[in-house]
């Protein structure tokens, strides 16, 4: 009788000792994604603020003002005379003096 005791108190025990390891082993690795997650997050906040700042400076360097002077200033453009300008169809039409 005190054989078969035993064996079931050992069984217990290693039971027991298996059931904190497997517990150990997913709280380590629950505090594991928990650091990934936290890494993941600060990465994509980096990814939106360099998109916010790249669709700044598209907007920024697509503005027409600043497109016409770069023309002007760095590639010797002018609007041309009407009589250059030749209509491909349709009715034609008149600039203002300034390209649209």
């Amino acid at each position: 009788m005190s054989a078969r005791i035993l064996l079931l108190w050992t069984a217990a025990v290693l039971a027991a000792a298996l059931a904190f390891i497997v517990h150990l082993t997913l709280r380590f690795e629950t505090v594991r994604l928990g650091y990934d997650v936290s890494e993941a997050r600060a990465e994509q906040r980096k990814l939106v603020e360099s998109r916010r700042l790249l669709a700044l400076e598209a907007a920024t360097l697509s503005q027409s003002d600043r497109i016409e002077a770069v023309a002007r200033g760095s590639f010797d453009m002018d609007v041309p005379a009407p009589t250059r300008v030749i209509s491909m169809g349709g009715k034609a039409r008149v600039l203002s003096g300034r390209a649209r």
